[in-house]
């Protein structure tokens, strides 16, 4: 009678082992699950915005294709002159040309975008930037001219010989360098991204 209740409890104790060791199991394999449905669903997340934004910049620059399009000239910040000069403080809308204020995106109305396009021809007349603000940076017109210059003054007279003019023929009107800047808001994520992008009138 004492053996077989022995052998009772001995089973006993490892049913409770067993159901122990499962129940451990379990709670681990749950574990895992959840934390890679956490990873998952933060790098779809991810990949949702990062698509989103880069969608933002290719509006941006359809803007800035329309308006040179049915405008016939470039969209500048300063209408006085191609070149206007400004303060350099920690607000960039001084030389933003185009906003399209945060709202739904059409991809994806999940996802707030905003979309800014800046005309970086600028001259710079002070500089009050705090320390790590970031402002668009400058292509003035003697950056602009050098660039169109290797494309419209490059000959075999000019660079062997020394004749022709550099940037001979080069109009500063035909000629705009913009930063179109994206941003991309899901919950608590975001994401900003920016292309610079030089746009030529046509003849």
């Amino acid at each position: 009678m004492i053996t077989r209740n022995r052998k009772e409890g001995a089973v006993l104790a490892l049913t409770l082992v067993v159901l122990l060791f499962g129940l451990a199991f379990s709670g681990a394999v749950l574990l895992l699950v959840e934390n890679f449905f956490s990873t998952s669903l933060s790098l779809v997340r991810d990949i949702t915005i990062t698509n989103e934004a880069e969608g933002g910049l290719e509006t941006g620059k359809q803007w800035l294709d329309s308006y040179i399009e049915n405008n016939d000239m470039l969209p500048r910040f300063s209408s006085a002159s191609l070149t206007g000069e400004i303060d350099v403080t920690g607000d960039p809308s001084v030389i933003r040309i185009h906003h399209f204020p945060l709202s739904p995106s059409s991809g994806n109305p999940d996802v707030q975008v905003e979309i800014e396009v800046f005309d970086l021809n600028y001259e710079i007349g002070t500089i009050t930037l705090n320390p790590g603000t970031i402002f668009p940076p400058q292509l003035n017109a003697t950056m602009i001219q050098y660039l169109g210059s290797r494309h419209l003054s490059s000959s075999y007279a000019a660079s062997n010989r020394g004749e022709g003019d550099v940037g001979a023929g080069f109009g500063m009107d035909r000629y705009g360098v913009y930063l179109v800047r994206s941003k991309a808001v899901l919950g608590e994520r975001e994401k900003a991204v920016g292309e610079a992008v030089i746009r030529v009138r046509g003849e």
